[in-house]
């Protein structure tokens, strides 16, 4: 037969169990953010040209002095960077893979689609996105299967001048040319659309992106089996603390 002591210590133990096991994960800090990673990647995205992405990492143009990262790299829908690479000259030579020139007036030489998913209330963060020649950016709602990419946010619009290699100023492809795009977005599904352009024709064409979107973990709201649990556990221990001070 178990002595008061031990029965009390045995009971407080219980009751200390049962609010454990009602209090929620997200209390106390335990739950971690969400990460979203939004990367111009071969196996990721898609274009309007002919829906897949290739890397252009083995043709980069010289020009492009981003080297991007592990995560991410230039892609495009075809070998459009460097066709030949000239070590002599350190320049490219053009090839039948090259697109023709264009304006940010017409349509753009390709369209490219980033489709991501927000699953916590809120996340944010910054997506750098380069392009030669330049780029407009936008951010739709859902999945954009056509259209000319002018639906959804305008997030950036693409720079019509020309500099050395490409746009001189944001979005270009060198150096400090990145536009950075912040983003702030509940839950739900989204496309960052890239409209493209290339300005000078038979020249390397592509684009680059790479960002992480992170949150606060989802919203901390029990459940009603966490609320009883706990309400339980804490009618107990005070039932027990006031037979002992008794």
């Amino acid at each position: 037969m178990l002595s008061i002591a031990r029965s009390r210590t045995f009971w407080l133990a219980v009751f200390v169990s049962v609010v454990i096991a009602g209090v929620p994960a997200q209390f106390g800090g335990l739950a971690s953010a969400g990460t979203v990673d939004i990367y111009s990647t071969a196996g990721s995205g898609s274009n309007s040209v002919n829906g897949t992405n290739i890397s252009l990492a083995a043709t980069v143009s010289p020009a492009w002095a981003i080297p991007g990262s592990s995560d991410y790299g230039w892609i495009s829908y075809d070998a459009t960077g460097c066709n030949t690479y000239v070590v002599a000259t350190g320049l490219c030579t053009p090839g039948a893979a090259n697109p023709v020139a264009t304006t940010v007036s017409d349509a753009p030489t390709a369209i490219f689609y980033q489709t991501f998913t927000v699953t916590d209330a809120s996340d944010s963060g910054t997506v750098n996105v380069w392009a030669d020649d330049t780029a407009s950016v936008y951010l739709d709602s859902g999945m954009v299967t056509t259209g000319d990419g002018s639906s959804g946010t305008l997030e950036w619009l693409a720079n019509p001048v020309l500099g050395t290699n490409c746009a001189g100023a944001p979005i270009g492809c060198l150096m400090g040319m990145d536009a950075p795009i912040s983003l702030n977005l509940t839950t739900g599904t989204y496309t960052m659309v890239v409209d493209a352009y290339q300005l000078v024709g038979g020249s390397p064409f592509g684009v680059m992106y790479g960002g992480t979107l992170t949150g606060a973990g989802p919203e901390s709201v029990p459940e009603p089996a966490s609320c009883m649990l706990m309400g339980l556990g804490l009618a107990g221990l005070a039932t027990l603390l006031r037979r002992q001070r008794a």
